[in-house]
């Protein structure tokens, strides 16, 4: 058994890697490499910025279409505020809106059959979940591109 230089743990001989840390037994100096996704936008915005929108990006996602219209005008509008962080976000909350808005439209078009409002609502409660997601990610001051939307081609 090898002890790892890191953390202390055990690690067994055919391993390279410690299971706990995740540490080059090894060769400690390796240095890992950490890839982030190309999805997760947290290290783009500088520590300022997120700390002075951060309150006005969590009220957005609670507040949905509206909040988005709002930090609209805030951003482009007014012209007070030229921030990165808070371009990031009001982008990813209009796509939730603009999804939930096309959903609510397409279940009233084909009200008459009752199985496609129920499922657009469905959706609704979904993506209502995803942005309470989005909001706790905010809160984790992380910034990510929002969770099943980023997959769509079409709202990139």
């Amino acid at each position: 058994m090898k002890t790892c230089p890191n953390c202390g743990a055990q690690v067994e001989d055919a391993n390279t890697f410690c299971h706990v840390c995740g540490t080059n037994v090894d060769n400690p100096e390796a240095s890992a490499v950490l890839m982030t996704p190309e999805w997760d936008h947290t290290d783009e915005f500088d520590e300022t910025d997120v700390h002075d929108n951060k309150v006005v990006v969590m009220i957005m996602y609670l507040s949905g279409l509206y909040g988005t219209l709002i930090c609209f005008l805030i951003l482009w509008l007014i012209g007070k505020s030229r921030s990165d962080y808070l371009a990031f976000h009001v982008r990813e909350n209009f796509k939730l809106s603009l999804i939930n808005t096309l959903l609510w439209i397409f279940g009233l078009v084909f009200c008459w059959t009752l199985i496609i409002p129920a499922i657009a609502g469905l959706i609704a409660f979904v993506l209502l979940i995803v942005r309470f997601i989005c909001f706790i990610s905010v809160a984790k001051n992380e910034s990510k591109e929002v969770a099943i939307i980023r997959n769509f081609g079409f709202l990139r």
